[in-house]
């Protein structure tokens, strides 16, 4: 929590810098009325989410934990095949739709 409220003070901070004089509205989360440390965790406790994309769960591989093959067919079915967040193997270090777009290219390719 104490991370997250310093995270907000200096968002506050730079969202309201000479900066963005030119381009600055009234904030709209979690709003100009919200002010002392109490109204800012409740901001915090309600109004924030984790951010995951959750990957894996139908895994690429060749050994007995995972689900596709490098064509993406699902091991031991005919005509089935994955091509989404799950077949990665690992969590990329990035967001994951640019991965998932690429599996999708090379899912149609596959398939096309």
């Amino acid at each position: 929590m104490g991370v997250m409220l310093t995270a907000l003070g200096v968002a506050r901070d730079v969202g309201n810098s000479p900066a963005f004089d030119d381009w600055r509205d009234e904030e709209a989360l979690p709003g100009p009325d919200v002010r002392d440390e109490t109204q800012l965790r409740r901001y915090l406790r309600g109004d924030t989410d984790p951010y995951n994309h959750p990957v894996g769960t139908c895994r690429i591989g060749t050994d007995p934990g995972a689900v596709v093959d490098a064509q993406l067919r699902v091991h031991g079915m005919d005509g089935l095949r994955v091509a989404d967040a799950s077949v990665m193997p690992t969590i990329p270090g990035a967001n994951t739709n640019a991965t998932v777009l690429a599996i999708a290219e090379r899912a149609s390719t596959l398939i096309g």
